[in-house]
């Protein structure tokens, strides 16, 4: 009504069609910070900001995790950026250094600059969680459970049984659960110290005959009297909640505390110093500013970091993964370019830039999506079994365009392309992961 107004005023008619956006714009500006704001300050408590770089935070209860940025204001930014950019391009400003003039940065470099593991100090917050219930010989709850994103391609629960050396209960094989002649039984789970089932999203395929074995072992857990950790990616847990009512076995899941853009400004900034100092320098490709120094007084970190904690939802492993795509190098000196900052390594951070969903077979594609996201992994026939749609060669357009990566056999969603995967599913109406 604001806008029709300004724009119904004789003394607006004759604005420009730049004017006009102009106030379109800010209107959409004015609602969106009326709205956003006092959610930011009510769901961003940056108080963990002030302790120590030592101090290591331990898990939350679910329905606590602080998303840097709701999704659905995200696309509001979004959209309202590319309609201004799509009648302001002409007279954009010229980025301080042009993405396509810089190198793409090879994987050992990258592994200086930013090494694996890729999920920060999660591990050692895992431990932290747990260490004084692992000494209490008669805890108030024997079992725990631990829900974390998808896309974990270092299986951090799996990673810290192995650390402190907890037994581990493997799943059977995918192949198997299906087979009505495959006969299952649960290894033995009595007895001392911590067991630990890493990933509960390999117990099931989502089949009709499918839920045998997760359901086996959910009862056999519910009567355990034994130290026991369950990891269970956020898709999978959803599913199992309705399907199985796994949640009525376990207390509340616990999950880490998302990692807003202070947060992954420190992270990166220890990354990249490791080892030898080489005087390096994270340039913005879009104003050349660096973007590891604050922007203020208040140690403010600079808008890349704010965006990067956005596009990953504040998830350590997709962030860095996003973070290396955007390292570039300079332009090739050896064809006559002269460097601009001839006293330091410069590196160059290219523009985050989304993945582009394929435009065929959307609604096979989603599918299949979803059904990695639950299984975490899963070959080609066993998508064949789980997706109720199967359009020819969407598999194989997922895998060309970024979204799902291959690795032997297995398939799996790709944590760069995480963002927008998401992002698509909820605005087609799927049942989203609680964080």
């Amino acid at each position: 009504m604001i806008v029709k107004n300004l724009l119904d005023d004789e003394s607006t008619i004759g604005l420009s069609v730049d004017l006009a956006l102009a106030i379109i714009l800010l209107a959409i500006i004015v609602t969106l910070v009326s709205e956003f704001v006092p959610r930011t300050l009510h769901y961003c408590n940056y108080s963990w900001l002030m302790a120590s770089s030592d101090e290591i935070t331990t898990f939350n209860p679910l329905g606590n995790y602080e998303w840097p940025v709701r999704p659905a204001e995200e696309s509001l930014r979004r959209m309202a950026g590319d309609l201004w950019r799509t009648f302001r391009r002409k007279n954009e400003p010229d980025p301080f250094i042009s993405d396509e003039s810089l190198r793409w940065t090879n994987r050992s470099r990258l592994n200086e600059i930013a090494a694996p593991p890729a999920c920060g100090p999660v591990l050692s917050e895992l431990q932290a969680t747990f260490a004084e219930w692992i000494a209490d010989q008669e805890p108030s709850h024997w079992l725990q459970l631990v829900v974390l994103p998808p896309c974990d391609q270092n299986d951090i629960v799996r990673s810290w049984a192995l650390v402190n050396d907890h037994v581990i209960l493997e799943p059977p094989a995918r192949d198997s659960i299906l087979d009505p002649e495959s006969e299952f039984e649960l290894p033995e789970i009595r007895g001392d110290g911590v067991i630990v089932v890493p990933r509960l999203e390999h117990w099931f395929l989502r089949h009709h005959n499918g839920l045998r074995e997760v359901r086996t072992l959910l009862h056999q857990l519910s009567r355990l009297q034994r130290h026991c950790v369950i990891g269970c990616n956020s898709w999978a847990w959803g599913f199992l909640s309705k399907v199985a009512n796994a949640d009525s076995v376990f207390p509340c899941g616990l999950t880490f505390e998302a990692f807003h853009a202070a947060r992954l400004r420190r992270w990166f900034s220890e990354l990249a110093s490791e080892g030898e100092d080489r005087g390096r320098t994270f340039r913005s490709s879009i104003d050349g500013k660096d973007v590891f120094a604050a922007s203020d007084q208040k140690e403010t970190p600079s808008d890349f970091f704010f965006q990067l904690a956005a596009r990953s939802f504040g998830i350590p492993w997709v962030a860095w993964h996003l973070w290396r795509r955007s390292i570039r190098l300079g332009p090739d000196q050896d064809q006559g370019a002269e460097p601009m900052f001839a006293d330091e390594e410069t590196l160059w951070i290219a523009a985050l830039e989304d993945f582009k969903m394929p435009k065929q077979d959307v609604d096979s594609a989603l599918l299949l999506l979803q059904a990695l996201l639950i299984h975490d992994t899963l070959t080609a026939e066993q998508i064949d079994l789980v997706v109720p749609l199967g359009g020819v060669g969407v598999l194989a357009s997922l895998v060309r365009a970024g979204f799902v990566l291959r690795q032997d056999q297995q398939y799996a969603c790709a944590p760069a392309a995480y963002h927008v995967i998401r992002t698509q599913l909820d605005a087609a109406g799927f049942p989203m992961d609680q964080l």
